[in-house]
C-alpha cells in the first residue's frame, strides 16, 4: 500500500490485484507441465486476482472492450443450464463444468487482461518458450534413459514419449506451445548478433519439436501443421498456387507418409466408430443433447455396442462430435460461434493492428496460429472438458483476444 499511497483504496486494490493476476498467470504457464498442483496454484491465484480487479476496475478492463464477450457468457450459461436441467446424468455433467470453472474457463480472462502493450506479448512468448524447452528436454532425456526426469514415467506403448505429463498427449500440448515459442527469435535477435540469436533459437526449439515428434500424437501433428498454414496465411497471404502445393503435400503424406498418418491407417482408425456413435446420440437428442460429459452414459443407454473401442470410453475424441451428442444443435452452434467467431473476429482485428504498427505487434501472429492449430487438434483428440487441455487453450485464446484490444487502445490514443 505504501507503494501506491498516491492512489485511492479502490485503485490500490485494482493495481495490486492486477499485478497478482499477471504473476500467477505467468506462473501457470511456466510450471504447467510439472503437475496438477502447479496448475492449481496458478489458476487459483489468477482467478482471485481477476475477481478483485474486475470488482474495482472493470471500466478500464480489456473485457469491457471485447465485443464478442456475450457469446462466451451465453456459452457458459448454456453449459450450466444444460447440466442441471437436460443432462441424463447431472452428477457427471456438473462435475465436468464445475471442475473447469476456475481451472479452465476463467483463464481466458487472464489472457485477455494480461495484454496491455507489445511488451506483454514478448513476456508470454518467453514464458511459453522456456516451458516448451524444459518439457522438450525432459522428453529428450526420456528417449535416452527410458524414463522422464520429473515424474519418472517410462516410455508409453510403441515407444511413445510422454514427458512429465505422463501421457503421449503431451504431443498435443507441444503442438500449442511450439508455434508460440517460434516467435522467440524475434525477441532474441534484439539482444545479440543474428548468428548467436539463431543458435539460441535452435537450442530452444529443437527439444519441444523432438517431443512433439516422439509423442507420436497424430492430432498434435495435424494441429501443428494447421498452425504453420495459419501463420503463412496471416503473414504472407494465400493464393491458388499455395493451395495446389498444399494439396499435393497433403496427398503425398497420406499416400507415402508414416503408418500412423497414411490414408490406409486413417480410414480404419477406431475413432471413426466413436464419431459415428456420437452422431447416433445426436439423432436421439438433437436439440439439447444428452448432457455434457455423458457420452458413455448415452451410448450405453441406447444399447450401442462398439466393435473397435471399449464400451467404457468416456468421449468421442472430437470436441465437435462431442458437442453435437452432448449439447445438441444448440450447444454445437454456441461452441462454433465462440471458437470460430472469435477466430475470424480476431483475424480482422490483428490485420488492422499489423497495418498500424507491424514491427511492434508482429508476435500476436504466433498466438493466433496456435489458436488455429488448437481447432484442428480438437477435431480428433481429447474431451473438451479435459482440464489441462481446456486451461491451456483458454489461456492462448485469451491472449489473442487481449491482443485484439490493443487496436482499440491505439485508436483511443489517437
Amino acid at each position: 500500500m505504501i507503494m501506491y499511497n498516491n492512489l485511492s483504496v479502490k485503485d490500490n486494490i485494482a493495481t495490486i490485484s492486477y499485478r497478482l493476476m499477471r504473476f500467477f498467470f505467468v506462473f501457470y504457464i511456466l510450471f504447467f507441465p510439472l503437475g496438477i498442483a502447479f496448475r492449481e496454484i496458478g489458476s487459483c491465484g489468477a482467478a482471485i486476482g481477476l475477481f478483485f480487479y474486475y470488482s474495482t476496475n472493470y471500466r478500464t478492463s480489456n473485457l469491457k472492450k471485447w465485443k464478442l464477450k456475450w457469446i462466451y457468457f451465453i456459452f457458459i450459461l448454456y453449459l450450466i443450464v444444460n447440466s442441471f436441467f437436460v443432462s441424463i446424468n447431472v452428477h457427471e455433467s456438473w462435475y465436468a463444468i464445475s471442475h473447469n470453472l476456475y481451472k479452465g474457463f476463467i483463464l481466458i480472462f487472464a489472457g485477455i487482461e494480461f495484454i496491455r502493450s507489445p511488451k506483454d506479448l514478448q513476456v508470454l512468448v518467453v514464458a511459453f518458450a522456456i516451458m516448451g524447452f524444459y518439457e522438450g528436454l525432459d522428453g529428450v532425456f526420456q528417449a535416452i534413459l527410458g524414463y522422464d526426469l520429473v515424474q519418472g514415467t517410462k516410455l508409453s506403448d510403441w515407444g511413445r514419449l510422454t514427458g512429465s505429463l505422463s501421457t503421449p498427449r503431451v504431443g498435443n500440448l507441444m503442438s500449442l506451445i511450439v508455434p508460440i515459442a517460434a516467435g522467440s527469435y524475434f525477441i532474441i535477435k534484439n539482444y545479440c548478433r543474428i548468428t548467436v540469436a539463431f543458435i539460441i533459437y535452435l537450442i530452444l526449439l529443437i527439444p519441444p519439436i523432438f517431443l512433439l515428434h516422439g509423442a507420436k500424437a497424430r492430432s498434435g501433428w495435424f494441429g501443428f501443421f494447421i498452425a504453420i498454414i495459419a501463420f503463412i496465411y496471416i503473414r504472407y497471404g494465400w493464393n491458388f498456387k499455395k493451395t495446389i502445393v498444399l494439396l499435393l503435400f497433403v496427398a503425398s503424406i497420406l499416400i507415402f507418409g508414416p503408418d500412423r498418418i497414411n490414408i490406409k491407417t486413417l480410414s480404419s482408425a477406431p475413432r471413426l466408430e466413436l464419431w459415428h456413435t456420437a452422431l447416433k446420440i445426436f439423432t436421439h437428442y438433437p436439440v439439447f443433447g444428452s448432457g455434457f460429459n455423458t457420452y458413455p452414459n448415452a451410448f450405453n443407454k441406447l444399447g450401442i455396442i462398439h466393435q473397435k473401442n471399449s464400451n467404457q470410453i468416456p468421449h468421442p475424441h472430437n470436441i465437435y462430435c462431442q458437442f453435437l451428442a452432448e449439447g445438441g444443435i444448440i450447444g454445437f452452434t454456441l461452441l462454433m460461434l465462440f471458437l470460430f467467431g472469435n477466430l475470424l473476429w480476431s483475424l480482422k482485428k490483428i490485420r488492422l493492428l499489423l497495418e498500424y504498427d507491424y514491427h511492434n505487434y508482429f508476435l500476436i501472429i504466433f498466438f493466433w496460429s496456435s489458436y488455429a492449430g488448437y481447432l484442428m487438434t480438437a477435431f480428433s483428440a481429447h474431451n473438451y472438458f479435459r482440464t489441462w487441455w481446456l486451461g491451456m487453450a483458454m489461456s492462448i485464446i485469451g491472449v489473442v483476444l487481449g491482443g485484439c484490444t490493443l487496436i482499440q487502445r491505439e485508436e483511443n490514443g489517437n
